[in-house]
């Protein structure tokens, strides 16, 4: 015969197993943010370098802006899941395990302000929208000034240029967003709805 404090612990074993799962995939979306941080200043450091040394190769800076694009909307997208996730474990996982978990309310009372500027939100400024910017600052004169290139190529030219613009203003968008700078209206919004 059980004890009801048995029947308590089996109750509990799910929900316990479940936040277990979800703190692993947790770790695993932040290991994520780190990988793609760390490709950003090789692909950079990379293609400049490449660039830079080469002559006639100062276009290849062009896909800086894009790259750069591509993996901080990743690493967005995985800041904003990682905080759904945690919403979940506190909105709905913590209140089937007697006494709650905490973890998630823990965290969240103590990260109530937004992330320092000058520790957050610039240094992924710099990393993204920055790499992007000294790209296609150091492209404008090869695609608007650059003497004897066909019109067509030029147009081609400047029209990557301007979409490189572009990109890098959506990476200042999705950083400010992520530091809680810029306000998400909704989740449908970050892609993760």
């Amino acid at each position: 015969m059980s004890s009801s404090s048995d029947v308590a612990v089996e109750g509990v074993e799910g929900p316990l197993a479940e936040f277990a799962a979800l703190r692993v995939e947790i770790q695993e979306r932040v290991k994520a943010q780190q990988q793609m941080l760390s490709f950003q200043l090789t692909f950079t450091g990379a293609v400049f370098g490449f660039a830079i040394t080469r002559p006639g190769m100062t276009a290849l800076l062009l896909i800086v802006p894009f790259g750069s694009y591509l993996l901080c909307a990743r690493l967005v997208a995985q800041h904003f899941g990682t905080l759904r996730v945690a919403m979940y474990i506190k909105d709905e996982l913590s209140g089937r395990v007697p006494g709650g978990l905490g973890w998630e309310r823990w965290l969240e009372s103590r990260q109530r302000r937004r992330p320092h500027f000058m520790g957050s939100t610039l240094p992924l400024l710099f990393t993204f929208a920055g790499a992007s910017v000294l790209a296609l600052g150091w492209t404008t004169g090869y695609v608007f000034g650059r003497h004897g290139v066909q019109t067509l190529a030029r147009f081609g030219l400047g029209a990557f240029w301007v979409l490189g613009v572009a990109a890098a203003l959506s990476c200042v968008v999705f950083v400010l967003q992520m530091n809680n700078r810029l306000p998400v209206r909704s989740w449908a919004q970050t892609g993760l709805s």
